[in-house]
């Protein structure tokens, strides 16, 4: 069943990179997408949700999104839609909560996953970390559920390379089999580092090694496309994204200068994901209640 693994709003102005860094130019498509002004969709129902570190767009069940709260928490997922409605708690079943940062969503050899990233540490005093593989759960849209459970399949622990990090973004690119985690620090210094997605049931800790240095500050989200063309790091201003072309690895990709996208002013956003198109954003922000908005992408004319 499970396959062998390898490794106030404000107008949103994307703009072009400048003086990149890298092997060749970024992809022209690149530069063909534009987006318009951010709208808030709503505010979530269940104020259970009252620190969203991390949210990401569904992959089983359309129009559903997923987020869980920060540090101090229990091992819940929150389950809403785009009018903010509640569509269900799920405990993971099998984790612990220390200092939950990112979710991440994928499809891979036909079926859905959740990686919750339970990576955070301020402090950088953590002797390892664990990244929480669950079966993305079924939902239905409009309708509440109770108390539910979300498998998990497999813990994947790990150390990074070089020392404790504050790993606040998570991304998982299923077309290369990776996971991404985004180190945040106060300086403008963000370490992107990979994993490969290991075997179902290797538990040996693995680490994480560092594949590029982005001159960002605070980066404390990260999400990659569906389709493994584009990532993006928010931290609590602006986004910045990364595309990567066919034919190159992401560090060729992250080595280039991103492009800035510029986000809506929230209270303390700690959130980015993509919509299943690849190209819309959404947010939330932690605080109760807590917002959804929509950054949509405006295809040219």
């Amino acid at each position: 069943m499970w396959k062998h693994w390898i490794l106030a709003p404000v107008m949103l102005v994307a703009v072009g990179c400048s003086g990149e860094a890298g092997e060749g130019a970024a992809p022209a498509a690149a530069e063909r997408i534009r987006y318009g002004k951010p709208t808030r969709l709503a505010h979530l129902a269940n104020r259970r949700v009252n620190e969203s570190s991390g949210m990401t767009v569904s992959r089983r069940n359309e129009g559903v999104f997923w987020t869980h709260n920060d540090s101090g928490g229990s091992p819940y997922l929150y389950a809403f839609n785009k009018k903010g409605e509640d569509l269900g708690t799920f405990k993971i079943e099998g984790a612990r909560a220390r200092d939950y940062e990112d979710i991440a969503s994928f499809t891979l050899d036909g079926k859905h996953y959740l990686l919750v990233g339970d990576t955070g540490d301020n402090s950088r005093r953590r002797s390892g970390y664990a990244l929480y593989l669950v079966e993305e759960p079924l939902v239905e849209p409009g309708k509440k559920r109770g108390p539910g459970r979300a498998k998990l399949v497999q813990t994947i622990l790990f150390t990074f390379k070089g020392g404790p990090r504050d790993g606040e973004g998570l991304a998982v690119d299923a077309t290369s089999r990776t996971i991404f985690i985004a180190t945040r620090t106060y300086r403008p210094k963000c370490e992107i580092f990979a994993l490969p997605l290991p075997k179902q049931g290797n538990d040996e800790a693995l680490q994480a090694t560092r594949i590029a240095t982005a001159k960002i500050r605070i980066g404390n989200a990260m999400d990659v496309s569906p389709d493994g063309r584009r990532a993006v790091i928010g931290t609590y201003t602006d986004a910045y994204e990364f595309v990567r072309r066919a034919d190159e690895k992401w560090e060729a990709a992250f080595a280039r200068k991103p492009r800035v996208l510029e986000m809506p002013k929230r209270r303390k956003g700690e959130s980015i994901a993509y919509g299943t198109d690849g190209k819309t954003l959404y947010l939330t922000s932690e605080g109760t209640p807590c917002p959804l908005w929509m950054v949509p992408a405006v295809e040219p004319k």
